[in-house]
């Protein structure tokens, strides 16, 4: 019984994914993961407010400056590290929110907190290309919220707000949720095709490093030493195998 809980234990720990606390969950919820989440590994640590500011005020042809909100709403989201910035191109305009909390309440669901001046006109999730750093190729697909919104004092004032989580398995350096808003000029599809640009063409490759190649530790073992891997995982196996072989011959030859 010990050598086949020994050869399981040996097995799930050589069979895990390498690494597991580097990757960076990201999703279309906040503290658990989806069907649809991706892996990934993050240029910044977006739990560090100095790496924040220094995230890149230029993307391309896009221009970036640093905004503030009214003080209620810092108080209001109650988040560790907030960064507000707007973005423009040749009259192309969106704005950008990086929140990074460890507290539930600093993520307000962005439908209720619109739902007090701005009428929801169409909500669900978009799939985009994530193409990590210029080093890499498209890697994998990345979904994120939607929301198409129009004021209700005014409806001409209309947005388009999309938003997704990331966060890290076993750590308690909370959740960072990345928002980008447009004002619509003409109508909403085509501003949406403009923000999709800006995140396929811009942003994802600041943001990513890439799509995380989920390995085994023992693949790892064996990419970084070689034979000697190999010989190290043949002795975690052939431990508990022996002791399954010897309990097996004790029985034998006991009952004989």
């Amino acid at each position: 019984m010990l050598g086949v809980i020994s050869l399981a234990a040996v097995l799930i720990f050589l069979l895990a994914p390498s690494g597991i606390a580097d990757y960076t969950v990201v999703g279309t919820s906040y503290w658990h993961e989806t069907r649809d989440r991706l892996l990934l590994k993050t240029a910044y640590e977006y739990n560090n407010i100095e790496e924040i500011k220094n995230f890149p005020a230029e993307l391309g042809d896009w221009r970036g400056y640093d905004f503030r909100y009214p003080e209620e709403v810092y108080e209001m989201l109650n988040a560790s590290i907030m960064l507000s910035r707007s973005y423009s191109r040749n009259g192309d305009l969106l704005w950008m929110d990086i929140i990074n909390s460890k507290k539930g309440e600093s993520f307000h669901d962005p439908k209720i907190c619109y739902g007090g001046s701005w009428d929801i006109v169409n909500e669900g999730t978009e799939t985009f290309h994530v193409t990590g750093n210029q080093t890499h190729l498209t890697f994998s697909n990345m979904r994120a919220n939607r929301l198409d919104i129009a004021r209700k004092d005014n409806s001409d004032t209309r947005q388009v707000v999309l938003y997704w989580f990331m966060f890290k398995r076993f750590s308690d350096e909370g959740v960072t949720m990345i928002r980008i808003s447009a004002p619509v000029k003409d109508d909403y599809e085509a501003t949406f095709v403009m923000v999709e640009g800006f995140l396929e063409d811009e942003l994802f490759a600041a943001m990513y490093e890439g799509e995380v190649k989920e390995i085994t530790v023992a693949e790892r073992m064996i990419e970084t030493r070689g034979a000697l891997g190999v010989l190290l995982i043949g002795i975690l196996i052939l431990v508990p195998v022996c002791l399954i072989f010897s309990g097996l011959l004790k029985r034998w030859f006991g009952k004989a």
